[in-house]
């Protein structure tokens, strides 16, 4: 085992002194004295009790296969290998350093039953396959997140899904909390509504809702700003973004890309005025006694060009689930879009609910014969663990409804509605979800979803998801 560190001057030794004994959880557990400057940051470390050496060479005790400190390993073992007994509070969150892995996976069964002309569905999937890094580098002031991603559907394919930076300069420069201005950058998930600020991970049911889905931004390049607002007795979370455009984050850019020179814009706040909200982003896990509740809201713009086919063929109509490009007029070379939502969840004595509302405007396209399109919907979930914290009873209703299917000539829509059942193992870490769907006319085209543009029909899926 390592037994010798170097402290430099300025440390609790007058001299530059060679310690003796000095143990990986010394090592470990030691705190910054400070973390302005790479050079001088050092490790405090008391001084061992025995004899201590005033040479410049650093001593070792003879080499252990592994090192070992309360309950951890590190070593080889056919492998490079780290192992721990229990989840350890390493308390490194204001470390200038420090990396943390993680990752999470869905494997899925979906059959289906829908009218033709649409096809029918009975397939194993790997639904999504993730790989996370995150941490801080500097200053823990400096964060970054990379995720990647696999899955069936993509064939052997992985993809650089998440790569942001985020820099807290509120508390790094003026000495604000921490967390009240931050500035990101990169690719990432852009500020919008509930259901897309969600990890697929913390969902109830196996996926998101059709509506969820027809009213998303999902994620582009951006330049972000975010923080919290603290004047209140509950902290009020915002983040705003100027990005590519909707729905833009797998469009290949520059000069030989797809994509209109058009920036959007988008921004979300939350917050949790009632109760404390605890553990899961949706289901009540230790069944609060008392009420808690998150509410939140947001908006979203861009101006869309035929010249940018990434992002003029993504939009969708309702009902039969067609991109708005195929059946505008060809003389259309643009138009602007703007969305808003509104979501409101609460957990209750092992109740939860979600409910989150839509409303998009198509607007300024350059024909004057065409009207202004409108779009709304919203999907409402509940959930009720029959077994505290294992078994978990699940329902939901999705509606899309608007006139951008018939270009404004009158109003359709499509529904979902949906049941199941949820066991788990070590809450959202372990656990199988089952779902039966009825589509009555889906506005959406997603394989996540294993949902196609005008299914009439029933889905049925089972899940197994794993995370750690």
């Amino acid at each position: 085992m390592l037994s010798a560190m170097a402290v430099s001057s300025g440390a609790w030794c007058e001299d530059t002194t060679w310690i003796e004994q000095a143990t990986l959880q010394d090592l470990i557990s030691a705190d910054y004295e400070s973390t302005e400057s790479n050079d001088q940051d050092v490790l405090s470390v008391p001084p061992p009790s025995g004899n201590q050496s005033t040479s410049d060479e650093i001593y070792f005790d003879p080499p252990s296969p592994t090192l070992v400190f309360d309950g951890v390993r590190a070593g080889y073992d056919d492998g490079f290998v780290i192992a721990s007994k229990r989840n350890e509070d390493l308390n490194v969150s204001n470390f200038p350093f420090h990396l943390k892995i993680n990752g999470w996976g869905q494997i899925r069964h979906t059959i289906s039953d829908i009218e033709q002309p649409n096809v029918d569905l009975n397939q194993f999937q790997l639904k999504r396959g993730r790989l996370l890094f995150s941490g801080s580098a500097f200053s823990p002031d400096f964060s970054y997140y990379v995720q990647l991603d696999g899955r069936s559907s993509s064939g052997e394919t992985v993809r650089l899904l998440d790569y942001s930076l985020s820099y807290d300069i509120g508390h790094r420069r003026f000495g604000l909390q921490k967390g009240t201005l931050g500035l990101r950058t990169g690719k990432y998930k852009m500020p919008f509504t509930m259901a897309r600020w969600l990890s697929g991970k913390e969902f109830e049911f196996n996926d998101r809702s059709m509506a969820s889905t027809f009213f998303d931004v999902n994620r582009s390049f951006a330049w972000g700003v975010y923080g919290s607002i603290n004047r209140f007795s509950f902290p009020v979370l915002w983040e705003a973004a100027l990005f590519n455009g909707l729905v833009t984050g797998g469009a290949e850019t520059g000069s030989s890309g797809t994509l209109d020179d058009n920036f959007a814009f988008s921004a979300r706040l939350h917050a949790e005025p009632i109760g404390e909200w605890g553990d899961g982003a949706l289901a009540d896990f230790g069944g609060h006694e008392h009420l808690a509740m998150r509410v939140g809201a947001g908006y979203a713009t861009s101006q869309i060009d035929r010249a940018g086919t990434s992002e003029f063929n993504s939009l969708r109509v309702v009902d039969s689930g067609q991109t708005l490009a195929s059946i505008l007029p060809a003389n259309v070379t643009h138009y602007d879009v703007s969305l808003f939502s509104v979501d409101v969840s609460t957990k209750f004595r092992g109740w939860s609910t979600t409910f989150e509302y839509y409303f998009r405007t198509v607007t300024s396209m350059d024909d004057p014969t065409m009207t202004n399109l409108f779009d709304h919907g919203f999907w409402l979930q509940t959930g009720y663990f029959i077994v505290p914290d294992k078994l978990q009873m699940l329902a939901r209703w999705s509606h899309i409804e608007g006139d951008s299917g018939t270009l404004g000539q009158s109003t359709q829509s499509s529904e979902e509605i949906a049941g199941g059942l949820a066991w788990y193992f070590r809450e959202n870490h372990a656990k199988s979800v089952v779902d039966i769907t009825y589509l009555d006319g889906a506005s959406v085209n997603s394989s996540a979803l294993d949902i196609s543009p005008g299914d009439r029909g029933w889905l049925a899926r089972s899940q197994i998801q794993f995370s750690f």
